[in-house]
């Protein structure tokens, strides 16, 4: 087991024996299909009409049916109550027939609007028969597809959400990469809609997500990075997933630039340490403020510097208001800006312990003029050098006059104490 996967098992214990299946071969028939699509939650329901939505357009994009006509695919719709007695909300043709499924196309030079019934292209559009028979198969083929997607459900297959942990959690370890993997923002978004909807995903998408998996494994290893981190602060990173997926895959996507151009205003210049120095000292000053007055003053302060975009410059602070210059911080940032940030603070750092050693070490006391007087009379009785040592243990410092007193002192001492007596008695006299 990787190191990764131990972490994220130690952090998200998984259920054994859980497999995805790798193929299927089930077509349904309209009922078949209908049954199924009725057990769908609301939620449920919306993403598979939204996935047919998107599967229905590409195939008229793709296929161009309607290329020798005056119309283009708008929409479709499903009748809930078809062929029951509730006539409310139900879905017709334009001729007036009940309809299970409503295409919606329409005029781009007029906005006119035509509803249809899946076999009345060629009646109501004027198609030739080989398009509308081509348009038929096409919309066939996009039932094939969400049978995948019933049919899991039918088989209770649910979202695979050990592997999206993994996901996750490998998303959040490449921001801290030196050459981080650019992931695949289509297939995340669909994998989290399908997500918030509790619905299996397509099995190609499950191999794809795989496949994403491995390749920023590809990228961990031989990292000196360490990958364990800090829970608290993963969840954090999964919480901002969930909640914007769009927004949060924009963002994640820039901040993986190595480029000032991503989050510059203009000319991607790279900022310089006063510009850093100039933010943090900003950061600070507004996480003072109170209630509404911080915000105010940040969207403005955000508005009116000329160097990052405004949305950024919200985002740091917004970041350093959770998470203060902590690990969470520069996890979060643009990884352009971290070094700026980092070598502010260190050099503060350095600076705010050198000024604490200069308190710690205890400053010289000062010779006055009484002492001075004591020390002189010691001098006298003991000699230079004893009652130097003990001014020096005492912790006093001679100032630059006495110093030189104290030099001219012990050469007339080195002769006072001569072992001369003439040199000494004349010495005493010229005194």
């Amino acid at each position: 087991m990787e190191e990764w996967q131990q972490v994220l098992q130690e952090w998200y214990p998984r259920e054994i024996n859980k497999t995805y299946p790798i193929k299927i071969s089930k077509q349904y028939t309209s009922n078949q299909r209908w049954e199924i699509y009725e057990k769908l939650t609301k939620d449920q329901r919306k993403l598979v009409d939204q996935h047919r939505r998107y599967l229905i357009n590409s195939r008229f994009m793709e296929e161009n049916y309607l290329a020798a006509t005056d119309w283009v695919f708008e929409d479709f719709k499903i009748n809930p109550f078809f062929r029951t007695k509730r006539r409310q909300q139900k879905l017709y043709c334009d001729c007036g027939r009940e309809l299970k499924v409503q295409y919606v196309v329409k005029s781009p030079k007029t906005g006119k609007q035509l509803k249809l019934g899946i076999n009345h292209f060629a009646e109501h559009l004027h198609v030739s028969p080989q398009i509308a028979t081509s348009i038929n198969q096409g919309m066939t083929k996009v039932d094939l597809a969400l049978d995948e997607l019933l049919w899991l459900k039918q088989q209770n297959i649910e979202f695979p959400e050990d592997l999206w942990q993994e996901y996750c959690f490998m998303l959040y370890q490449n921001r801290k990469l030196k050459n981080p993997y650019l992931p695949d923002e289509k297939l995340t978004k669909r994998l989290a809609d399908f997500r918030l909807a509790k619905m299996p995903i397509y099995i190609a998408d499950h191999q794809a997500l795989s496949h994403e998996i491995k390749q920023i494994e590809k990228q961990i290893t031989g990292s000196t990075k360490t990958l364990r981190g800090k829970k608290e602060l993963f969840d954090d990173f999964s919480d901002a997933l969930e909640k914007d997926v769009e927004a949060f895959l924009h963002q994640y996507k820039i901040f993986l630039q190595k480029d000032w151009a991503s989050i510059s205003i203009e000319g991607g210049r790279k900022q310089s340490i006063a510009f850093f120095e100039a933010f943090i000292a900003t950061l600070r000053k507004t996480k003072q403020m109170a209630g509404r007055q911080q915000k105010t003053e940040i969207e403005r302060l955000a508005q009116d510097q000329r160097f990052i975009q405004p949305a950024i410059y919200l985002f740091i602070w917004e970041q350093y208001v959770r998470y203060g210059f902590s690990e969470g911080f520069f996890d979060s940032i643009p990884r352009v800006m971290r070094n700026g940030f980092l070598k502010v603070l260190r050099k503060e750092k350095k600076q705010k312990s050198y000024e604490l050693q200069e308190e710690t070490v205890p400053r010289p006391k000062i010779v006055s003029e009484k002492k001075w007087e004591e020390l002189a009379q010691s001098v006298k009785e003991k000699g230079t050098i004893p009652v130097l040592k003990n001014l020096e243990r005492e912790g006093y410092q001679l100032s630059d006059e006495q110093q030189e007193a104290l030099h001219y002192y012990r050469k007339i001492e080195y002769v006072a104490r001569s072992d001369k007596t003439e040199i000494r008695r004349l010495l005493k006299e010229l005194l």
